[in-house]
């Protein structure tokens, strides 16, 4: 994705990831699969135990990414997902984990 590239079909969401879903490698296998879906944003662990992930692309990557939210990685056990539509943003480049 090009910082130059016309975002003006894009989605923004945030996610709210609730379960088992830290120490379990969430947060890599979020990065792993926006990455392989084109997306930007970030990931984070929350102190209340949840995951935040936010993402950005075209509609139908969005899509698919929230749906592999609902599941997380293998060792993961997602009970909810609360999802949040955003407003785009036009200068982000990647995507990668919120320390």
């Amino acid at each position: 994705m090009s910082y130059y590239e016309d975002k003006s079909d894009y989605v923004r969401v945030r996610a709210f990831v609730h379960g088992r879903v830290q120490h379990v490698g969430f947060r890599y296998w979020a990065c792993e699969q926006a990455e392989r879906l084109g997306l930007t944003g970030s990931v984070q662990n929350l102190p209340d135990r949840t995951v935040e992930v936010v993402f950005q692309g075209k509609p139908e990557q969005v899509k698919e990414m929230k749906e592999k939210l609902r599941h997380g990685p293998s060792m993961a056990v997602v009970t909810q997902v609360i999802f949040y539509r955003e407003r785009v943003k036009e200068d982000e480049t990647n995507f990668g984990p919120v320390y």
